[in-house]
């Protein structure tokens, strides 16, 4: 569940003694203009001088975000504390989950490789002399915890992904499948659906990290043919995908190295985690910094590199993903402004041809979607609206660098085929002005997301077109737009909006 931006990065932050704190203080502080052409002032009212000109080329599309595109995750951590206080017979929770769908769920992390499946009373599921355990000393998994879980997805309609436990071993080092075959007759007998598999997570964090083991490349992309061959002695599950290398980094040794090895010849997707920064860190700042946000786009082409060295059609996917790793930044990756780095994450990703984004998570830590008292966070609302609002192919927008900007078809679930969207992120404490020249003749349904009370950045609580957005009865409110007219567009200061353009009629969106 570890990965932090490149150290390179954070050492030009200090070098050049950046300070997103004090800027912030300050509503005058300049920004860099787009084209270099110098410094452009937020006037006295407290907005940008100029307007931000977006252009789109809607000639060509980046890529497509499908129904699939943004999944979430519960940590296997949660079964070890036996779900904590997420009740999955509680009518606010399966609300709260089918309004993600559709909608892939992954049951995984760091804890999957401590976990052992004991699923009856009558029989010895502990680690025989045979097995490598853990070097942690590992916990079991219910046969009443799997079958909670498995008829949770299938009330709410996700798609599940389990994640194997990778340190199974024999004495000489090879995969163990007992346990998992024991864990899939379990589950054919009760006919449970699971749409695909994981085995292990982050190997190139075990001889440092958590274990004291290795698992080369080689050998792993070897274990994933052993647990295709697995798969194959089940009817029910021999058409579910696998997924992998499940990496923490993107180490061309490793990443490369396993494609490379044959096992782009067995996974569904190349799948990779990424975090921004360390939860325990705690700088709000960075939260808003598009320095920050940059960073990400150079982690996602180094994998788009190296998968496509090996195979140039192989996906990928963003497999584990949040703002903070170790849990998420206790105040911050569960508050409003969270929703920056989140938002633009699933741009970058659908703009770089990214195929599906997990979020970590669901449930559990600081960066959930949804608290400890069963109630959702801002980032559960945002997630909704761009399940419902985009989907469909993705377009090259421009703006400017310290503002975001991203287009794509409109969700023919809920608008008029050809209908396109434009989300924009204005991370800043001064208002942005948007000329869209292709667009600025057309009226929008407008949604926008601010703080949802005093605290500000660090609210709980998000609104949606002023109005605090909270459940009515365990039941969503209407995530209604407001109709806006043509002209140009100004976005508040810390805040992000979706535009949908009905009358846009954008011939890649049509079909």
């Amino acid at each position: 569940m570890q990965i932090s931006v490149a150290p390179f990065l954070f050492a030009l932050l200090c070098l050049f003694g950046i300070s997103r704190a004090s800027q912030q203080n300050d509503p005058h502080f300049s920004v860099n203009n787009e084209k270099g052409r110098g410094r452009t002032l937020p006037k006295k009212d407290n907005s940008l001088a100029t307007p931000v000109v977006v252009q789109i080329n809607f000639q060509q599309s980046l890529g497509t975000i499908t129904t699939h595109f943004v999944g979430v995750t519960i940590d296997t951590g949660a079964v070890e504390h036996n779900w904590a206080t997420l009740d999955f017979s509680s009518k606010k929770v399966q609300t709260l989950a089918r309004a993600l769908v559709p909608t892939f769920f992954r049951l995984g992390g760091t804890n999957a490789d401590e976990m052992t499946y004991v699923l009856d009373t009558g029989r010895d599921h502990s680690d025989h002399s045979t097995i490598m355990a853990p070097a942690k000393p590992g916990f079991n998994m219910t046969a009443e915890q799997w079958v909670t879980i498995n008829e949770f997805v299938q009330t709410v309609g996700w798609d599940f992904i389990f994640d194997f436990n990778a340190l199974k071993r024999n004495a000489d080092g090879s995969w163990n499948p007992d346990n998992a075959r024991q864990l899939l007759q379990f589950s054919a007998d009760r006919n449970y659906t699971i749409a695909g598999f994981e085995m292990g997570n982050e190997y190139d964090h075990y001889n440092y990290n958590k274990y004291n083991t290795t698992v080369t490349p080689s050998q792993l992309a070897k274990e994933i043919v052993s647990l295709q061959s697995l798969l194959s002695e089940f009817p029910k599950y021999y058409g579910s995908f696998i997924i992998g290398p499940e990496t923490g980094g993107i180490k061309e040794e490793y990443f490369q190295g396993f494609l490379a090895a044959g096992g782009s010849k067995v996974v569904r997707a190349a799948s990779f985690h990424h975090y921004y920064f360390a939860g325990a860190d705690r700088i709000l700042s960075r939260f808003t910094d598009v320095k920050i946000m940059d960073s990400f786009k150079l982690q996602v082409d180094s994998v788009f590199n190296q998968t496509r060295s090996v195979d140039a059609l192989l996906p990928v996917w963003l497999s584990e993903t949040s703002s903070a790793y170790n849990g998420g930044a206790l105040g911050q990756s569960d508050r409003f402004v969270a929703g920056f780095l989140w938002l633009d994450k699933l741009g970058v990703a659908s703009s770089k041809g990214i195929q599906t984004v997990l979020r970590q998570d669901f449930y559990g830590g600081n960066y959930a979607l949804v608290d400890i008292d069963l109630n959702p966070n801002p980032d559960f609302w945002l997630t909704v609206l761009y399940k419902r609002i985009v989907r469909g192919a993705v377009f090259n927008a421009t703006g400017r660098h310290d503002v975001r900007v991203y287009a794509a078809c409109a969700n023919t679930d809920n608008f008029k085929a050809g209908s396109l969207v434009l989300y924009m992120l204005n991370p800043n404490n001064y208002s942005v002005t948007f000329d869209m020249t292709q667009l600025d003749h057309m009226p929008r349904q407008r949604y926008t997301l601010t703080a949802g009370d005093s605290d500000g950045l660090v609210s709980k609580f998000v609104s949606l077109n002023g109005k605090k957005l909270e459940l009515v009865n365990d039941e969503l409110p209407d995530l209604k737009p407001e109709m806006a007219p043509s002209g140009l567009e100004t976005v508040a200061p810390y805040s992000y909006t979706f535009l949908v353009f009905e009358e846009a009629r954008v011939s890649i969106c049509l079909h």
